[in-house]
């Protein structure tokens, strides 16, 4: 979560977070709004140790979709808005992997670890689409896992003109595959929550259709594309 100006930029983790605790964004919010100071960092060898083996895992797992014959393009994390750029290009040239796409949508936005092709469903770019997938090391797949991947397909469907079918996850188990619409429903109401969450702190969180915002202790439909108020 981060506040720029007035507005307000969220994340998966942000959603999943929420989930667990909803102190933990009351935290975030006040460490966004500089009313509380950054928390101290410490060495923390485990997390580091972690960290290392994901990105291995991510390595190899490329190493196998080149070695399959696959097309892949990494997208750098600098720019933001050039990332959307590179994204987008990648998908109107049909590149087989998507590595670490650029998504954003509204006050939202990520990085999704691949976006997968596949042909036969017809979009904006052609007889293809592309689904998402993201790495975990864990070996179950747990339910921030399916709320963030739901998040990633919700915009990668604003960007290419259809929800995808499925969305998966890579861990040391294999791929798993989930249907996007089985879960759906729980992805709109954690959404939800989260959002209702944040107008009691008086965020504005902006939709493509309308927007909604806390006023005397109950939330109003503003049409129009309004801005968030901190």
């Amino acid at each position: 979560m981060k506040i720029i100006d007035t507005t307000i930029y969220l994340s998966a983790s942000d959603l999943s977070t929420h989930m667990s605790c909803k102190h933990a964004t009351f935290l975030n919010l006040q460490l966004a709004r500089k009313i509380i100071p950054s928390p101290p960092v410490y060495d923390n060898p485990s997390l580091v140790a972690l960290q290392q083996r994901g990105e291995e895992f991510e390595k190899d797992y490329i190493s196998q979709l080149k070695n399959s014959g696959k097309t892949v393009t990494e997208i750098h994390k600098g720019n933001t808005n050039e990332a959307v750029a590179q994204t987008l290009e990648a998908m109107k040239q049909g590149v087989d992997i998507i590595y670490q796409a650029r998504l954003e949508l509204d006050a939202w936005n990520g990085w999704a670890d691949f976006l997968i092709k596949k042909v036969g469903n017809q979009t904006k770019f052609g007889n293809w689409s592309y689904e998402v997938m993201d790495t975990k090391l864990s070996k179950e797949t747990r339910a921030g896992a399916i709320l963030q991947i739901s998040l990633y397909s919700e915009m990668l469907a604003e960007l290419q003109g259809c929800m995808p079918e499925y969305m998966h996850i890579k861990n040391p188990g294999g791929e798993h595959c989930y249907r996007v619409d089985d879960f759906a429903a729980y992805y709109r109401l954690m959404k939800k929550k989260y959002c209702r969450h944040l107008l009691i702190h008086k965020i504005l969180i902006p939709t493509p259709y309308h927007n909604v915002i806390f006023v005397n202790g109950g939330p109003f439909v503003i049409k129009g594309d309004a801005k968030m108020i901190i």
